[in-house]
């Protein structure tokens, strides 16, 4: 049987946080907290895949923010300043779950859900080589960077990649 997809609500945050223990390096793990406060943020864009016994297989959190500026590491957020950029998080996906096509799944969620509040573009940034995934979805890596996004960038890791996409590209 393959997983239901539903948005995430706050009683999800353990278990997205226990999977995101088990997906990634130290470096980008944060506490539930700090995931709830993306859900808090923008909830519709929020979505986890839950097996027959509703346990949580794989999520993505994403949510309105400024292009070009994406919130650093462990930094819990409040409400986002006006825009039409999507940024999203995080989007992990179980072990026993890999291979289902989840992340394609999910990101259409919540991609769907970003152009239903009026977002038109997406950036991100991909960490643990994830650029080819993000660059089969429909993300790029743009022309130029400033050296101060650079920076940011590089304060994810040496292999850290910012790249951008347009929403209806996501969704087709």
């Amino acid at each position: 049987m393959s997983p239901s997809l539903r948005p995430l609500t706050a009683a999800d945050l353990l278990a997205a946080e226990a999977i995101q223990e088990a997906a990634y390096l130290p470096l980008y793990r944060e506490p539930a907290e700090i995931l709830g406060s993306r859900l808090a943020v923008a909830p519709t864009c929020c979505w986890g895949a839950f097996d027959e016994d509703d346990g949580l297989t794989a999520y993505i959190l994403s949510h309105p923010w400024p292009a070009a500026a994406p919130p650093a590491i462990g930094t819990a957020l409040g409400a986002p300043p006006p825009g039409d950029n999507w940024f999203i998080h995080d989007l992990a996906i179980g072990e026993a779950a890999r291979g289902l096509g989840l992340g394609r799944a999910l990101v259409r969620k919540a991609a769907d859900a970003a152009l239903a509040l009026g977002l038109v573009r997406g950036d991100l940034i991909a960490v643990q080589g994830a650029g080819g995934f993000w660059a089969r979805m429909g993300y790029a890596d743009p022309p130029d960077l400033p050296a101060a996004l650079a920076a940011k960038v590089a304060g994810y890791g040496p292999d850290a990649r910012y790249m951008t996409a347009r929403l209806a590209d996501l969704t087709a």
